[in-house]
This record gives structure tokens, sequence and C-alpha cells, in this order.
């Protein structure tokens, strides 16, 4: 396997590359691609990839296309044109997610399936730290963004909470079919007395208040008792 360092977490990259190898075969847009590790893994499974990158330069994957995407405007493709798109941690760092989605589903083929992985802004221990710190990731200061050379794709820009994210998905016909998770979290077990009683709550309430709080989605095993991220497989329908 060619060397290429990854730039996301180990377990991420484990856990799509699994969902990938039992899938039939055919074209990929890996992006934002990195330096290009599962871009080099996918195309050794059989994949045909192309890459996107808002600074190419980064890309170091030889004799594989890497077109510039900047996901905050545009891809550099024609409509329908990939079997696959895989975000990984991408969109939380876009200043425009909407834009975003859109794009990604505009490049992807009808019945193509998308797979995005993104901080899992919504299981226990992110609410509880919020109700304590009153912020879901740690504040930014001005030193540190003139230390990345002032590009702000290199934060987490957008806090996808995970109605929110549903709600993008469903907005650019995507339905989530899978929820993957990279790396379970022991800690989250700790707020499972909370969870309990949150879930109690809510049996209570009517399936009118179910329906408009969405709480098949925010009390979620995989997601309130997620670990740091989650990794969503979507079709477009």
């Amino acid at each position: 396997m060619e060397s290429v360092k990854k730039k996301a977490r180990k377990s991420i990259h484990d856990a799509i590359l699994k969902w990938f190898d039992q899938q039939e075969r055919g074209t990929v847009l890996d992006v934002p691609a990195g330096y290009g590790h599962l871009s080099v893994r996918l195309r050794e499974m059989g994949f045909q990839v192309t890459a996107g990158e808002i600074d190419p330069a980064i890309f170091k994957v030889e004799s594989m296309p890497c077109i510039y995407t900047d996901l905050n405007r545009g891809i550099n493709a024609a409509d329908g044109t990939f079997d696959y798109i895989c975000c990984v941690d991408g969109i939380e760092h876009m200043t425009d997610p909407y834009q975003a989605v859109q794009e990604l589903a505009r490049v992807l083929k009808r019945r193509g399936i998308g797979v995005f992985s993104i901080p899992n802004y919504s299981n226990i221990e992110r609410r509880v730290n919020f109700l304590l710190r009153g912020y879901f990731t740690k504040p930014l200061t001005m030193e540190r963004y003139r230390a990345e050379g002032g590009n702000l794709f290199n934060f987490h820009n957008s806090i996808l909470t995970i109605t929110i994210l549903d709600f993008m998905f469903r907005l650019n016909s995507f339905e989530i079919i899978e929820i993957l998770e990279n790396a379970k979290k022991i800690k989250q077990y700790l707020y499972l007395p909370f969870v309990l009683l949150l879930r109690g709550a809510n049996l209570l309430t009517s399936r009118r208040y179910k329906q408009a709080n969405r709480t098949d989605l925010t009390l979620h095993s995989k997601v309130i008792l997620g670990g740091n991220n989650l990794i969503f497989i979507v079709k477009k329908v």
C-alpha cells in the first residue's frame, strides 16, 4: 500500500473502509481528501477514485486526479458523476454546510450512496458539557487563527446537531439508511441514568411531540450514547 499519512482518526477510516469493502465497486469522490490516505485505500480495493481538496498542495497521491474543491462554493464535476461520495470530517469545517451538502448531492448519481463522518455533537457527554460550559467545541482565539494561516477551513465552523444534519440531508433528497460507529466511548455510560430518565420522560409524551422533536434521532442509541464521531450512510432518492 502506498504510504500516505492519515488526517482523520484511524478508527474512522477503518469503519468506512470496512463498509466500502462490502459494496459494489464504482466511482468515488473523496472530499476533502487531505493527504490522500483514504483515497489510496479505496483505489486499492478496486474503486475508481477522484480526490477533491481545497488545498491540493497537501495531496500526496501520485497518478490520482485531485480537483480543487471548495465545498462552500462548488465542486468542479458534472451532475450525477459519481456512484459514491465520501466526506470525512468535512462539512463541519464549512461556513456554508448547506451548500456543501447540496453540491455533494448534485454530483452523486440517483440512488447513489453518500458516506459522511462528523463530530457527534448530540451525544450525552457533549450535551452535559454544553450545559456546564456553554459551548460544544472549544472557543477559538485570534492567535490560533493566525497560526493556521487565516484559513477558516481548518476549524469547526458549523456545529451540526443530529436534527439539523437530518434536515440538510432530507433537503437534498438524502435518506439516512445506516449509522456507523467508529469507536465506543465508555465514559458516555456514566451518564446512562440521565439517558434513561430522558427516555422514560419521552415515553410519556404524545406521538405529535415525538415527531415534532425528532426524539427518534435525538434519543437514538448510536447518537446519544455514541462516541466522538458518527458516520452516516445516506442514499440519494
